[in-house]
């Protein structure tokens, strides 16, 4: 603007007539005089008009070099930080009209990187959460870590990714979402909050309509496997899709070998259950995966399992006179499954309590020293025990004995007619057990009861409790171990729990769990581990191995199991190998989450009327082509600039001058 001084010159030659003046003599000037004072006020006029017209152009001109530009609005202002989310979830493997969902993501995101000025710099975000993608790189830097972007087990809510741009950076910057908008997996309407710092540009995907089918999961109706018997496997195969599908092939694998074959008839939006039965050979880990053929989308179209050989649970009740009449039926009878022994409190082998995996405690009104010290060795090593207390009880004693067990204490019993109306279904012995609400269901009732006492520091939880939010069940974690306590005797003059059919899947999956049984499969997911009972050694070092990778997985005891944490290391689905010292001692199968095996995705409508539900000014949502897209964003660096306007103004007064030197004769 400084050069604006340059029309200082039009100014002087307009006040200094730098002409010169040529002498012409005449006989008579009178006629010379007339012309004179008729022509004064057009020249001066011209003149006048020739330095307007010039003053005009050279300030225009001025301006054009300044590159003056009027600011879209505040939302919109410049930044040199730019974050770009690239959704790599298995559902952008999906078809669209531009191909892949991930390779057009990629290539807007290359686009988005191209369209800023050369020293921005950039963030590419992943589902993977990347170190490497922890510190800012160039265009052309950030273009080589866009192409190197590939499908992902993982995905992440616009939450977590808006929460992670801002660890990164707490300047201004602008944020940008490439995704299909899935609402299982990016989940924008739990948008809590956004630094009013950082301008999101969402920028939706959309697949074709593609077909889906999913092997959704897979398990056998028993706990304890042996190869000696025939197997059944269930698995859920469902159509994601509302087109009707007929003889859809599934195939069952066994150690490498096809086992068997079936095929299915599914009408929109339909699952069913189908099962497999197969004699399992002699190995001591059957590894097995479940099988469809279908395209595009095939990260679901395989589920892994391991089935290992379990030893049967050994489960020994401490009774105080007489036996239960309930947990005799429920174990005794079942020999395939478990190694049962009734025992009397004043003859109690106590040699036989480190063999045991389950011990019950059956009404026994009094502890010795000797049964309470083998408990607490028992529990420590891992064993559990599951506690009845008596008919006629010495609270003083009874609780005195509790406590060295490290649990919660008993008070005095009450008389209310009540009954259970709450199960954890979040803990493992509840977890598998029911199917759907529980709103219809006749809950055990309860007569007279003892309240549980729970202490502050106690590492409980309750399993069952009453309408009177008094605890009917409670479990503690001891050592590798659980215990499990009771409010009441198992008596009908206390409860009918016995008789209910919630009595059996409780002690079913209180012994099942005692030995350690794992489960046929795991997902893939962020807070992912592991556990074998094959690994007997705290000490050991652990691999879990596949032909790619080698993990050393965390030990660490959670719910009196140890387990092995993975770190987010396991990333593809199959069969891995657990190994020490070299060599295999067991094997661990991984399954991708189906979360996102149907397409449930936001359209631009939703997302508009989602933005004006939050009402922030600094989001954005990008529709169209990537043309659009680059337009979009050049408007919100640049916002709208006025030197082409400017120019043309310029070359315009230029040309007035021209037309006035040439047209209006002085």
């Amino acid at each position: 603007l400084y050069f604006l001084f340059a029309i200082a010159i039009p100014i002087l030659i307009h006040l200094f007539n730098f002409r010169k003046y040529k002498t012409i003599y005449f006989s008579s000037i009178r006629f010379l005089k007339e012309i004179k004072e008729d022509k004064r006020k057009r020249s001066n006029l011209k003149n006048l008009l020739i330095l307007l017209s010039r003053i005009l152009a050279i300030s225009c001109l001025v301006l054009a070099f300044a590159k003056p530009y009027i600011p879209l609005n505040i939302s919109n202002k410049t930044t040199s930080n730019v974050f770009i989310y690239v959704d790599n979830s298995f559902s952008m493997d999906a078809e669209s009209e531009n191909g892949r969902l991930l390779a057009t993501a990629k290539e807007k995101a290359r686009s988005i990187s191209k369209a800023y000025p050369s020293e921005t710099n950039f963030w590419l975000i992943s589902n993977d959460f990347l170190s490497q993608h922890s510190k800012s790189t160039n265009a052309n830097a950030i273009g080589n870590n866009i192409d190197a972007i590939t499908t992902s087990a993982h995905s992440k809510t616009l939450n977590q990714i808006v929460n992670r741009q801002a660890i990164l950076s707490t300047k201004s910057c602008h944020l940008y979402i490439i995704s299909d908008m899935q609402n299982s997996g990016l989940q924008v309407a739990g948008l809590s909050k956004l630094d009013s710092n950082t301008t999101l540009f969402l920028v939706p995907l959309t697949a074709n309509r593609n077909s889906n089918i999913s092997i959704d999961s897979c398990w056998i109706n028993s706990p304890v496997f042996s190869n000696e018997q025939e197997v059944t496997i269930y698995t859920i195969i469902s159509n994601q899709s509302k087109v009707a599908l007929k003889e859809q092939a599934v195939f069952l694998e066994i150690n490498g070998n096809q086992k068997s074959q079936q095929y299915i008839n599914l009408k929109g939006e339909e699952s069913k259950t189908i099962s497999f039965t197969f004699l399992a050979d002699n190995s001591a880990i059957q590894k097995g995966v479940i099988k469809i053929n279908d395209h595009p989308i095939t990260f679901d179209n395989n589920c892994y399992f391991t089935l290992k050989n379990t030893k049967k649970v050994n489960i020994f009740c401490i009774n105080n006179s007489s036996n239960n009449t309930a947990i005799t039926t429920l174990f005794g009878n079942d020999t395939v499954l478990f190694n049962f022994k009734n025992n009397y409190i004043k003859n109690i082998d106590y040699t036989a309590l480190n063999q045991q995996d389950f011990i019950l405690i059956n009404e026994a009104e009094q502890f010795s020293s000797g049964l309470i010290n083998s408990l607490n060795k028992f529990n420590k090593n891992g064993g559990s025990i599951a506690i009845f207390p008596p008919n006629n009880i010495d609270l003083i004693t009874y609780n005195s004995s509790l406590k060295q067990l490290g649990i919660s204490t008993l008070s005095e019993i009450k008389a209310n007619n009540t009954s259970i109306d709450k199960i954890n279904r979040n803990h493992p012995i509840y977890k598998h057990v029911f199917d759907g609400k529980l709103d219809e269901i006749n809950f055990p009732a309860v007569k007279k009861y003892h309240q549980i006492i729970t202490q502050n520091n106690s590492n409980s939880i309750a399993l069952l409790t009453q309408e009177n939010k008094a605890v009917f069940l409670e479990s503690f974690l001891k050592g590798k171990g659980l215990i499990y306590l009771f409010n009441s005797p198992l008596n009908s003059k206390y409860n009918n729990f016995s008789k209910h059919a919630l009595f059996v899947p409780t002690l079913l999956n209180m012994a099942t769990s005692a030995v350690r049984v794992e489960s046929i499969y795991n997902t893939i997911r962020p807070e992912d581990y592991f556990s074998s009972s094959q690994v007997n050694n705290n000490t050991a070092i652990v691999h879990l191995k596949n032909d790619k990778i080698d993990i050393i997985p965390t030990q660490k005891t959670h719910l009196g199991k140890q387990v092995f944490y993975t770190h987010n290391q396991v990333s593809e689905n199959g069969i891995y190998t657990v190994e020490v010292d070299d060599k295999m001692i067991d094997a661990i199968a991984y399954n991708y989450t189906t979360s996102e095996s149907k397409s449930e995705t936001l359209t631009i409508s939703e997302l508009k009327d989602w933005k004006s539900s939050i009402d922030l000014d600094n989001i954005h949502i990008i529709s169209g082509n990537t043309k659009s897209l680059i337009a979009t964003i050049n408007d919100s660096q640049k916002a709208k600039e006025l030197w082409k306007i400017a120019l043309i103004f310029s070359l315009l007064f230029f040309a007035t001058e021209i037309l006035l030197i040439k047209l209006i004769k002085s």
